[in-house]
């Protein structure tokens, strides 16, 4: 199996008079890996400046480390040289010089000087938040867009700690990386920048390469719904449900990084759903620009079904709506957006009016869908509610003669609308539901083929409403479409 590429270096650190050491490249890719050496992590320590500390605390599970101790200092913001403050920090040196781990873990984003500051005071590998995050990445990656993004989005991330680590080293006499004590910064930075410009490029063909296709998927008169929200949500395992598809559905965080599409089965229309890669808060700038590609299939889809776990705690639940809507509407504007509380089995009818509740408070205004991808409870109503994109709301009727250039126009046309036809004696009765858009193009097909009695009627095309004693659970929407 090819190995991926993953950058590693042994050490760039001068730790005490410890000289800074040339980086050990793995692979082809000849740049240094400043922070993360690629060992199996098991015991770590947790810093944090908030009690809240559930979701790095999953974030390092999936990584199979086990948090030994936490040290927590309510702070509204980081000490800008040491994250917790100074007495907190000595007090934690103290504690841990009795201590056997192998990492730290900071619930935060780092600056380079306080990474190079915490690595210093404790001589153990410290990873921050959006670190922690990239390792997720980088060992759930395996297709080569997925590989690519993340070693574009690593680069990214580790440049500025690389630079902090070569300026630290440059302050004192010590030898270099090359030889005579020349300290050849620019040369990795070069060889950074010139890796990191040729992924731009792949991932810019990549980009253009779906956009042909969903170009392609529209004139053949598709429509695409996509699964967003944050990870862990159930994405993958609604999709298997609706397509009968089978990607890999994992407990652990981000299991996902690679888009899949598929066609729904069971609605009306010719309906793609494509599996994105999930949310978290403070998602990492670096991640978001690299996997542009990827979050391209959400912006761009017709019906959007952002997912969150109803049996999770309400106020979790908000937290992570609110979190996703801020990621999405900045490049969603005009496109529907349906929330869909999946794992509906694992709660109570009380408990899903407080979710209901909850859910109208952060997102006014959107659809609401109550499902269950494992006991497919409410998939119905979800059927129904994707149908609608299609938008199959003019119903052109006419009886066309009986003869092969008709039966291939109606071969030809299901590309684009629904058919359905009748044999009459004499004649060939057809009814064409389509967009209004294409009603003439189709009304004008019909007319060069001789038909008569041509009609076209609209019905709505609203989503279903919600009677006021609805329990909820067979997917009616939280509130009522304009």
């Amino acid at each position: 199996m090819r190995p991926k590429p993953r950058l590693m270096m042994a050490s760039i650190r001068s730790c005490g008079s410890q000289a800074v050491r040339r980086p050990e490249i793995a692979g082809k890719y000849h740049y240094p890996w400043p922070c993360i050496n690629e060992y199996d992590m098991k015991k770590v320590v947790l810093l944090s400046i908030t009690e809240d500390t559930f979701e790095i605390r999953a974030l390092l599970e999936t990584l199979g480390a086990e948090v030994v101790r936490a040290f927590i200092q309510n702070r509204t913001y980081p000490h800008k040289v040491s994250f917790l403050g100074p007495g907190k920090i000595d007090e934690v040196a103290a504690e841990l010089e009795k201590m056997d781990f192998d990492f730290i873990a900071i619930d935060g984003s780092l600056k380079p000087s306080q990474h190079h500051f915490l690595e210093m005071k404790f001589q153990k590998e410290c990873v921050d938040r959006p670190g922690v995050i990239l390792r997720i990445f980088a060992d759930h990656a395996h297709t080569p867009e997925a590989i690519a993004q993340v070693t574009l989005a690593e680069l990214r991330y580790e440049m500025p700690f690389l630079r902090e680590w070569v300026h630290k080293a440059k302050s004192g006499e010590r030898p270099g990386f090359l030889a005579g004590g020349a300290y050849a910064t620019d040369v990795y930075y070069e060889h950074a920048k010139s890796h990191a410009r040729r992924i731009e490029r792949t991932l810019s063909e990549i980009s253009r390469q779906r956009e042909i296709t969903r170009t392609k998927r529209r004139e053949g008169g598709y429509s695409l719904v996509s699964l967003s929200g944050y990870t862990n949500a159930g994405k993958s395992a609604l999709m298997n449900r609706m397509c009968a598809s089978t990607v890999e559905v994992d407990p652990r965080l981000f299991s996902t990084l690679a888009t899949t599409t598929r066609r729904v089965l069971g609605v009306r229309g010719n309906v793609l759903m494509s599996d994105t890669v999930g949310f978290i808060r403070d998602l990492p700038p670096e991640l978001i620009k690299a996997f542009n590609s990827t979050l391209e299939e959400i912006y761009s889809a017709d019906l959007i079904l952002l997912m969150f776990d109803s049996s999770d705690d309400v106020s979790q639940i908000k937290s992570k709506i609110r979190d996703s809507l801020s990621i999405l509407k900045s490049r969603t504007e005009g496109r529907d957006i349906v929330l869909v509380g999946n794992k509906v089995d694992l709660i109570a009818d009380e408990r899903e009016s407080r979710v209901r509740e909850a859910v109208s408070e952060v997102a006014p205004g959107h659809e609401l869908y109550f499902v269950s991808a494992l006991t497919a409870e409410g998939l119905d109503a979800l059927r129904e509610r994707i149908s609608i994109v299609q938008d199959r709301s003019c119903i052109v009727e006419a009886e066309l003669p009986l003869t092969n250039e008709s039966y291939g126009f109606l071969s030809r046309v299901r590309k684009i609308a629904e058919v359905s036809q009748r044999v009459q004696p004499n004649s060939l009765e057809v009814v064409i539901r389509c967009k209004p858009e294409d009603a003439d193009k189709v009304s004008g097909w019909l007319g060069n083929l001789g038909a008569n009695k041509i009609s076209r009627k609209s019905e709505s095309k609203e989503a279903p409403q919600t009677a006021p004693v609805s329990s909820g659970k067979e997917g009616a929407p939280l509130l009522n479409r304009p």
